[in-house]
């Protein structure tokens, strides 16, 4: 999935990723999940409780969203539940 496949998804199936504690840009938020291009590599990355930054997994923009896309899923199958 790309980076535009994952926006479309998200309007189609109308998420508020902020309201799942995603992003899709480097942020340091407390709490939140995020993903972003360095140098052409995409990393997904993790802030906790005191805006500490990790950066959890690095791949292409495929494989980074297609892992951000089940993240996105099932941070909404919990918060429907």
């Amino acid at each position: 999935m790309t980076r535009i496949e994952y926006e479309n998804f998200l309007v189609m199936q109308n998420i508020d990723i902020n309201k799942l504690n995603l992003v899709g840009e480097k942020k340091v938020i407390p709490y939140f999940t995020g993903c972003f291009e360095e140098d052409g590599v995409w990393k997904i990355y993790m802030v906790g409780e005191r805006q500490d930054f990790d950066i959890v997994q690095e791949g292409t923009e495929e494989g980074i969203f297609n892992i951000i896309h089940s993240v996105t899923k099932s941070r909404v199958k919990c918060n429907n539940n």
